[in-house]
């Protein structure tokens, strides 16, 4: 039977015991305090971007911590999510924040056990893989030599017990747990790609038109342009005061779309399904937007919001 992993509620308190000489009088230098306040929060907003599910919308800054006190004067910063955090379009963030505790707590467990290499399995490409584990050796290096612990208070009295022990990552397991990939010396076979070209009407003096080819623009490296002279969704036509221009490129096997004026990123296998998904994504976040007041909104979805009303010009329903 699988062993059940403790879960560290980041909405409420989450406490480091750091220990060692500079600690010994319950004080801590700042440099130390700093510099793990820092790498705390760089692991915490990447497991946040990566605890994030198929049409979340949301803003890391949510994720942001606040340094709550120490706990009963010792050498236990106490640390907290952002406690005012910024209304959203989907009002996600709660279960977000579930998905985030579960994933840090996962993390400190591991690394609690020394099982880095499980950390790295878990994320399914190595970019993602990489980025996590770089900021894990970050964190667990942080305060030096000084042993640290993840602790909670205990339910009565005063005092703590131990939650998870930090392990410091090593840099040699560190090394061979983030693999670089890099090129081949030798190709045996020239994989098939697709490319799009640049080309060139020249009309001669006899009226023949030809075509040149004046640049090539392979597969992995090209980014395209979609046009949208209208939204169209099941229950409604936004018609436009000019069409909107979106940046589509392939990722893997899928089709993504974005555009950062309007705050909208969609993806689908296909480039239709992409576009059904951002036709819906715009009718819900205009929509949404327009329910709430500016007061409500960050100064950035103020601002996206005055685009999107600028920019549509009538609204019919299907």
């Amino acid at each position: 039977m699988a062993e059940k992993i403790t879960i560290v509620d980041l909405t409420k308190e989450l406490l480091l015991h750091i220990e060692g000489e500079k600690t010994k009088n319950h004080t801590i230098p700042w440099d130390i305090l700093r510099n793990v306040g820092d790498k705390l929060q760089s692991l915490i907003i990447t497991l946040a971007k990566y605890s994030l599910e198929e049409d979340d919308v949301t803003t890391l800054d949510n994720f942001t911590l606040e340094f709550t006190g120490f706990y009963d004067g010792s050498a236990t910063p106490a640390f907290a999510l952002n406690t005012q955090p910024t209304p959203t379009l989907y009002n996600a963030d709660d279960k977000i924040k579930q998905n985030l505790n579960a994933d840090f707590s996962k993390v400190m467990y591991l690394v609690d056990k020394g099982n880095f290499q499980q950390i790295a399995d878990t994320y399914n490409t190595q970019a993602i893989s990489n980025d996590v584990l770089t900021k894990v050796f970050d964190f667990t290096n942080a305060a030096g030599t000084a042993p640290v612990q993840i602790v909670k208070r205990k339910t009565k009295g005063k005092g703590y017990t131990k939650v998870f022990n930090i392990r410091k990552l090593s840099k040699y397991n560190y090394d061979n747990l983030c693999i670089d990939k890099k090129e081949p010396k030798f190709i045996t076979k020239t994989p098939e790609q697709t490319a799009v070209g640049k080309v060139i009407l020249k009309q001669g003096k006899s009226g023949k038109v030809s075509k040149k080819v004046s640049e090539i623009y392979m597969e992995n490296d090209v980014v395209l342009s979609l046009k949208m002279d209208y939204i169209l969704t099941l229950n409604n036509k936004y018609e436009l005061n000019s069409p909107i221009y979106f940046q589509f490129y392939q990722e893997g096997k899928g089709i993504v779309i974005e555009n950062e004026q309007f705050d909208l990123f969609a993806a689908g296998k296909t480039l239709e399904q992409a576009k059904q998904d951002l036709n819906n994504q715009f009718d819900h976040t205009y929509q949404r937007l327009n329910q709430l007041k500016d007061g409500q909104l960050s100064d950035r979805l103020v601002a996206i919001k005055k685009s999107y009303n600028f920019i549509v010009k009538k609204v019919i329903k299907a």
